[in-house]
């Protein structure tokens, strides 16, 4: 842990000089704008070796310096830059898809800053072969909901966030607001009663009181 952090403010230092030292004015073209692909993959895990999450820590710091540069640059002359950052995100994920920071980065530069709305859902949504955590699958399911309007896809990445073991009532009301939009409130209450075989003890009261929140409702007394 020591030296990947040292070596990880080499690379800090380095980025800040070679900054420091570009002549004012001289613009520059990012290494990587092309698609992410499986055999650019292979070359990189090859290339790394036995310490892929090297390789990860840089593509994290290659996106900070990306976005740097894009944000420097007027708004119509950012597309190149963008696909940039979208390649080191997906070799960041696929050097270390445990590495929490790829999908933060994901979330709050891809999709919000880059508005690459589908490929952002699809770095998020990978996180699920590797992490038991449902904050990705959430942020996925969320911008599929908010930004693409697709609400059968944010209710499928609701589900699978749902599912994951540190699902919190959050997730819940969010998956369960879609589904009550889409089929009603039997298959809501369906749905709600099914994660509590699966839920923390210390999230069922929350399910339980939704559950019996939504019972209450005439709307769903007259679905039931």
């Amino acid at each position: 842990m020591i030296i990947r952090l040292a070596i990880v403010l080499l690379l800090i230092a380095g980025i800040a000089w070679g900054r420091t030292n570009t002549p004012p004015r001289q613009e520059f073209t990012p290494i990587h704008s092309a698609p992410w692909s499986e055999k650019q993959a292979l070359w990189y895990h090859a290339m790394a070796g036995p310490v892929p999450a090297f390789a990860a820590d840089l593509a994290v710091l290659n996106v900070y310096n990306i976005y740097a540069q894009a944000m420097a640059l007027p708004v119509e002359k950012r597309a190149p830059w963008w696909s940039a950052l979208r390649y080191e995100l997906y070799l960041g994920q696929e050097m270390d898809p445990y590495f929490r920071d790829i999908y933060r980065l994901t979330e709050g530069l891809l999709a919000y800053e880059a508005q690459d709305i589908e490929e952002a859902i699809t770095i998020l949504s990978m996180s699920e072969t590797y992490m038991k955590s449902s904050d990705p699958l959430l942020a996925a399911a969320f911008l599929a909901h908010q930004e693409l309007k697709n609400e059968q896809l944010a209710l499928s990445l609701g589900k699978r966030a749902a599912s994951q073991p540190d699902s919190t009532p959050l997730v819940m009301g969010f998956t369960t607001a879609i589904l009550k939009r889409q089929s009603g409130c039997r298959a809501a209450i369906v749905f709600l009663k099914s994660r509590l075989e699966t839920m923390p003890e210390k999230y069922q009261q929350g399910i339980i009181r939704r559950i019996r929140k939504l019972q209450e409702e005439e709307e769903c007394r007259e679905g039931i």
